[in-house]
């Protein structure tokens, strides 16, 4: 997302707002094991770089762009620990968030990623959208 940097910096590292992201899968079973795939990458504190290669080497939906052998070789490409992630992968510790997550996200009509929600409520992906969807929540300054 073009907008997480300038959001860190004025609202994340100042405490004014947090961010939850949630890996959901849109692009049938494969995503979802790709959104399992960036759980164990941040296992290894490697969660927006493997996010990042994600997103660059995605294929439409039925491809096999993140297919297990795809994932390893963006592992080991990122210098990860492959092993372990090979471990936490095969292992599926994850699944199951991602699928409640993708369930949730469905339930309520988001149907593609990244998709912003500011207190609950879809807010445009520019800057000045939700930069302003998250000043319009914060409590007056005194």
């Amino acid at each position: 997302m073009g907008v997480l940097p300038t959001i860190e910096e004025e609202f994340l590292l100042t405490g004014k707002a947090k961010l939850e992201l949630r890996p959901i899968a849109f692009l049938g079973e494969l995503s979802g094991l790709a959104a399992q795939a960036a759980e164990c990458a941040n296992e290894q504190g490697r969660f927006w770089r493997f996010h990042d290669i994600l997103y660059a080497n995605q294929g439409g939906k039925g491809s096999d762009a993140f297919s297990r052998k795809h994932l390893q070789r963006f592992a080991a490409a990122l210098g990860l620990d492959t092993a372990a992630f090979a471990s936490c992968l095969d292992s599926g510790k994850y699944a199951s968030m991602v699928a409640d997550d993708t369930n949730a996200a469905q339930q309520r009509g988001v149907d593609s990623t990244p998709t912003v929600l500011v207190n609950g409520k879809e807010v445009g992906g520019s800057l000045e959208e939700v930069r302003a969807a998250i000043q319009e929540g914060l409590p007056p300054e005194s």
